[in-house]
Formats: C-alpha cells, sequence, structure tokens
C-alpha cells in the first residue's frame, strides 16, 4: 500500500477558482473510474442469453448485489442497486489500487470518503423532503420533543462524518502500520546483517551448516519447529555470508514478504469488510428515507 503520512502529494494546481490541486488521489480516483467504465463497457458487450464463462460470473455478481439491496432496502428499493454497486466498487478498487505501489488508495484520503458520506447524506435529505415536503422534514428534527432538536441537528451531521472517519481511518491506518512496520524490518535488517558480516565470512558459514545440521535433526525427530528455526538460521547465515562479501549492502533483507503479508490483509480483506460495511450503512440509512409505498401515502 502506497499510503504518504503527511497526505497526498500535490501533481500540480489548475490556475482556476483560486487554484485546484491534481493530487494523488485525484490521479486515483480518476484511474479507477475509468478502468470500472472500461470493465462495464468490455463486459456488457456480446451478451448471450445462455450464458458461459465470465458473463456467468458478471449475472452472478449483479444478481448478489440486487439481493443484497432489496434485503437490506426492501423491493420497492430495489433501482438503488445500480448506486450500491458503484459504491462498492469505487470502494474496493480505490483500496486495491494502493498496491500497485505508485498510486495513493483512493479511501485513504479523508476527502474521498467525505465526499462519498455528504453524498448519501444529500440523498437522504432529498428522499426526506421529496416524501414529507419541506416542512415535515424540518419538523422531524424537533421529534420526539422539541427539545431534541439540537440532539437531532448533531445526529444529522455525525452521520456522514462517522461513516467517512471509519472508512478512512481503517484504510489509511493500515498503511501507516504497514510503513512502520516495514521500517522497523529494515533497520532490524541492517542491524543483524551488520553484525554477522563484522564477524567476517566464517560466521555465516557457521550459521548455515548449523541451519542444515538442525533441519536434518528437525526431519529426524519430526520437529516442525527445529525445521523452521533451521531455516532462519541457514537464511541468516547465506545473507549475513552475501553481506560481507559486499552483495548485500543497503538490501532490507528482512523486510522482504513480512509487509506483502500485511498488505494482502490491510488492502484486500480489510478493504473489502470496509467497502461492505459503508455500502451497508448507505442502504440502510437511504431506506430509511425511502419507506415503502403505502407508508409514504399515510405519512
Amino acid at each position: 500500500m502506497n499510503v504518504n503520512v503527511e497526505g497526498a502529494f500535490v501533481y500540480f494546481t489548475i490556475p482556476i477558482f483560486g487554484g485546484i490541486p491534481i493530487t494523488q488521489t485525484t490521479v486515483s480516483s480518476f484511474v479507477v473510474t475509468v478502468l470500472l467504465i472500461i470493465a462495464c463497457i468490455y463486459l456488457g458487450k456480446h451478451l448471450q442469453k445462455r450464458p458461459t464463462g465470465v458473463q456467468v460470473l458478471v449475472e452472478k455478481g449483479v444478481s448478489m448485489i440486487y439481493d443484497l439491496t432489496i434485503s437490506a432496502m426492501g423491493e420497492h428499493n430495489a433501482h438503488w442497486a445500480p448506486f450500491m454497486g458503484t459504491l462498492f466498487l469505487s470502494s474496493i478498487c480505490g483500496s486495491l489500487i494502493g498496491m500497485t505501489g505508485f498510486l495513493r488508495s483512493v479511501t485513504a484520503d479523508l476527502s474521498c470518503t467525505l465526499v462519498w458520506a455528504i453524498m448519501v447524506s444529500v440523498i437522504i435529505w432529498y428522499n426526506s423532503i421529496k416524501h414529507n415536503g419541506f416542512v415535515g422534514w424540518l419538523k422531524g428534527f424537533t421529534e420526539p420533543i422539541v427539545v431534541m432538536t439540537p440532539m437531532n441537528i448533531i445526529s444529522e451531521i455525525a452521520q456522514p462524518v462517522s461513516m467517512a472517519f471509519r472508512h478512512f481511518g481503517n484504510v489509511a491506518g493500515g498503511g501507516v502500520i504497514t510503513s512502520i512496520i516495514y521500517t522497523a524490518l529494515a533497520l532490524l535488517s541492517s542491524m543483524v546483517l551488520n553484525a554477522i558480516a563484522s564477524c567476517g565470512w566464517l560466521m555465516g558459514v557457521v550459521l548455515m551448516a548449523l541451519g542444515a545440521g538442525l533441519f536434518l535433526l528437525g526431519r529426524k525427530k519430526g520437529k516442525l519447529s527445529l525445521e523452521i528455526l533451521a531455516a532462519v538460521s541457514f537464511a541468516l547465515g547465506l545473507f549475513g555470508l552475501l553481506q560481507a562479501l559486499g552483495a548485500l549492502s543497503g538490501v532490507p533483507v528482512l523486510s522482504l514478504g513480512i509487509p506483502a503479508v500485511l498488505s494482502v490483509y490491510f488492502d484486500v480483506f480489510s478493504g473489502f469488510v470496509q467497502a461492505l460495511v459503508f455500502t451497508l450503512l448507505s442502504m440502510v440509512y437511504i431506506s430509511g428515507s425511502c419507506p415503502p409505498p403505502e407508508e409514504a401515502g399515510e405519512a
């Protein structure tokens, strides 16, 4: 994940309306949008009555989005499925794009998730006014009693803020943790390998021989712990020997692999969960402002 703790880097500024900065997030959002449009056009071509191959997966995905929307919002709100699908795909793809290494995760920028949350709130307010009228919408802030009006107003403001910070905080926090661990492992790698190399090439050979001996012993006794210890000893010996010979100068060996595993969790798993949570919350909040026709008629 490519996360800058100080914020998104500004590539350039368009000199209109006081200056419009084009940041990493702007570029990433544009790339995600273009890729999703291309994917929709490509997957929507040459559809067959009897689906095969990729079309089966696409239709299954669309059906899942519609089923989830109907179960969360009701049959009368099934028309919101395309919007919810777009919101989910934009979120998950916006998180995954950080794994490229040169593009910033869209959801790691508060400005992006806050715009999404405000957009959902505007939709809620629009539907509330549409079904209850402007005066009826304002009366909703005085329920159940007038004294609760300040709390109701604060609740309306807190809703998009909490949605935005929840999504942003999990994605950006994961990126910061990964960056810190990567830096710490790079420093540890330099310290350990330099310590081994300072004893000369003989220390590396000894550790490799020790690792080979432990491996044979572990295989003989059937103990996985000895085999793991053998692998660590052999790897340290090998890398220490290469460091002593000057072949690994400046290469953070110990940081290879571990940050990638963490990135799979924070980018893929956590990104998917946060995208799903954000979409489900949007469904619940919007459905509250879009009651069934019979309830809307009674209101």
